[in-house]
């Protein structure tokens, strides 16, 4: 949706965004003329790195998809788990984990995770029907770093098709249940999401 307005013309306006169904957005044009002395910094913080060497658990888990025999997907899996299986993923409160996301099918999944700010560590190559019958992870080339905009802190990451994808956490805040999943809407609800439970930290 593209929207173009020459605002000499609607000096002292409200102007409202609509859809069909909608009110989506109002812009208030001022009656004079407005002066912005904002400017972008010309460096942005460093963001610190967690330390692998302080992971207390490094987790594999994949990304599934099941079709039927003439190609139609049935449905899709986190590690290979309905949602109202045994919650396997349990991590401490305060502890870090590397959860090492592993992608088989032939699309980009998002993967989104609840409760937590996560950095990418890396995506490497592998080779999908190695991995699909044997469990191994033959790898077919050298870990890539994250793009220059995935850098900071996420709260969902691109696991590629064909990719190992490797993301670190610190579990913060509060005990309890939570969800990871496919940002695809079309995925997370045909069962691409799973619960995870942040447990207290042990006295």
């Amino acid at each position: 949706m593209t929207v173009r307005l020459r605002a000499c013309n609607h000096a002292g306006e409200r102007i409202v965004l609509r859809n069909d169904s909608f009110e989506l957005m109002q812009f208030r044009v001022s009656g004079t003329k407005v002066t912005d002395p904002s400017a972008l910094p010309p460096v942005l913080p460093a963001v610190p790195k967690i330390a692998e060497s302080s992971t207390v658990k490094t987790r594999l888990l994949t990304v599934d998809e099941y079709r039927s025999r003439t190609g139609d997907s049935m449905y899709m899996l986190l590690n290979k788990s309905h949602w109202h299986m045994p919650v396997t993923e349990n991590p401490t409160l305060d502890t870090i984990e590397i959860w090492t996301i592993i992608n088989p099918t032939d699309d980009s999944h998002p993967i989104h995770l609840h409760l937590v700010r996560f950095q990418i560590l890396d995506r490497r190559p592998f080779e999908p029907f190695v991995h699909m019958m044997t469990g191994e992870l033959k790898f077919t080339g050298p870990a890539a770093p994250p793009d220059p905009n995935e850098a900071g802190w996420k709260d969902t990451a691109r696991a590629h098709a064909g990719m190992v994808t490797r993301i670190i956490m610190r579990f913060e805040g509060y005990p309890g249940r939570y969800v990871w999943h496919c940002h695809v809407l079309e995925h997370e609800d045909n069962e691409m999401m799973r619960p995870y439970d942040v447990l207290p930290p042990q006295a």
